[in-house]
């Protein structure tokens, strides 16, 4: 759940657990997208892996199949092809997910494209964790790992790590450039007690790569090599790109220190999280601690109307330009202030985007997708964020889950604009979703969207999704 999470592919809500018996699936979603001025409402693009444009088609179809671990074996492997089609004004073919994965034990190797989230917090509800949020299509990685947390000391210690090298695309200022990524998550108490405590990192890097727009000097081509990467893997390294993050490390590093609590019973789990993100070793000195998403969920174990809600309140409103409290209070240097920490932005490459959507959370809206308009940057990152998820199910199981958004929007400066020039934006959305029998199911969905960092809307969705197998 804290981790690494495959979603359904139906929009917006979970679909229903396959037959005990089934392994192999395949299925087929057709959907209709439509809204009053020819842009999708932001809770209907948003979070789905890339899938859903931003300018509306007429309609998706989208086919998927593949094998689930059989959960009986020790030694077993899977895969996963999906591919997802735009009819419309711009008709366009995504392959949005193929992979092959082999497991042993609690431990497993894959290869391709996987939809994934990472961070801690409640991947059910959320409105994006901070780092890899799963806007964008999954990139192309290599992968090892545990599949979830590995118990140790009599189940009172758990770990779950992964490492991974991936691909980035060529559509931006950089060709060919790599990703590395890892993370590492603690568990503090047995999976059944009463309360347990979560501790862990991420950590992601851009890096090698060519100029696209070459100027004939010597940072045309970054440095790739070993010696590379183990300053990529390590976090370490000096004075090598004067164009890239506030250390000029090998590459562009970003990432979150995560923390969370946990009580359950059996009627309900409370889950209390916190990211804090990073973009250097500025988090050191504590002056962007109080930026990051602090999230409260509470999931409750019948089903009833109301089965889960979600609290989050992401503000990034600092980025190194005043000093917090905190590290005042303990006295912490920061060489570096008061420059900025340009959240999603990346100096000298393409910012944190894979195939024209943000990687991040997609709180942070995009220019390119804004009324301001721009291209694949993320000018207004100081925001401050307040949502609200709900999910339930009511008569006649029809599932449901509701998602409001408010937000203001800023420029990162020195000193912070008046309030009254914040940038506001409201957004919403009502999904219902009811499985008609084993192998349909009908959703539904309107959104609306106001306010004035993107367009004003009011739109939706229908789907279908029929299970062949």
């Amino acid at each position: 759940m804290l981790l690494s999470l495959l979603l359904s592919s139906f929009i917006g809500l979970s679909s229903p657990p396959l037959a005990k018996d089934t392994l192999r699936h395949t299925s087929v979603d057709v959907m209709a997208v439509g809204s009053s001025n020819g842009t999708n409402p932001f809770w209907t693009r948003s979070l789905q892996y890339g899938t859903v444009p931003v300018e509306n088609p007429t309609g998706i179809i989208r086919v998927k199949t593949g094998k689930w671990y059989n959960p009986k074996k020790d030694v077993d492997w899977t895969y996963q092809v999906e591919g997802t089609g735009w009819l419309g004004k711009d008709s366009k073919f995504l392959l949005s997910e193929v992979y092959l994965g082999l497991k042993k034990g609690a431990f497993e190797i894959w290869g391709g494209a996987k939809r994934e989230v990472i961070g801690l917090g409640d991947t059910t509800m959320t409105a994006g964790f901070f780092i890899w949020s799963g806007n964008a299509l999954p990139l192309p990685k290599v992968h090892v790992g545990t599949r979830n947390y590995v118990n140790v000391l009599h189940d009172w210690l758990g770990i779950n790590f992964q490492l991974a090298h991936g691909w980035f695309d060529n559509q931006g200022a950089i060709a060919n450039s790599y990703l590395h990524q890892k993370s590492l998550y603690l568990r503090l108490g047995q999976p059944i007690s009463s309360f347990n405590l979560f501790l862990g990192f991420n950590h992601q890097v851009q890096w090698g790569g060519s100029r696209r727009d070459s100027k004939g000097g010597y940072y045309d081509v970054y440095p790739s090599d070993f010696n590379a990467f183990t300053k990529v893997l390590l976090g370490a390294g000096e004075g090598i790109l004067p164009d890239d993050d506030e250390n000029n490390k090998y590459g562009n590093h970003l990432g979150s220190l995560d923390m969370g609590l946990r009580y359950q019973n059996d009627q309900v789990a409370i889950l209390l999280y916190r990211q804090n993100p990073y973009e250097s070793d500025r988090i050191w000195s504590l002056n962007t601690i109080n930026d990051g998403l602090t999230g409260l969920s509470f999931t409750f174990k019948e089903t009833n109307i109301i089965e889960g809600i979600s609290l989050e309140y992401l503000y990034t409103g600092n980025q190194g330009t005043n000093q917090t409290f905190l590290g005042s209070l303990l006295n912490k240097q920061d060489h570096d202030y008061p420059n900025i920490v340009n959240y999603l932005n990346v100096r000298g490459r393409d910012g944190w985007i894979y195939q024209g959507r943000g990687l991040g959370t997609p709180m942070i809206i995009m220019d390119k997708e804004s009324q301001q308009g721009g291209g694949l940057s993320f000018a207004y990152n100081a925001v401050r964020s307040m949502y609200l998820g709900i999910r339930g199910t009511m008569p006649q199981q029809i599932h449901w889950m509701a998602r409001l958004s408010s937000t203001l929007y800023d420029y990162p400066v020195i000193p912070a604009n008046n309030p009254e020039n914040y940038l506001k934006q409201f957004s919403a959305s009502l999904n219902l979703q009811k499985q008609v029998n084993k192998k349909l199911g009908l959703s539904v969905q309107i959104a609306v969207d106001q306010g004035d960092r993107i367009k004003n809307t009011v739109g939706g969705m229908i789907g279908m999704k029929y299970r062949l197998q």
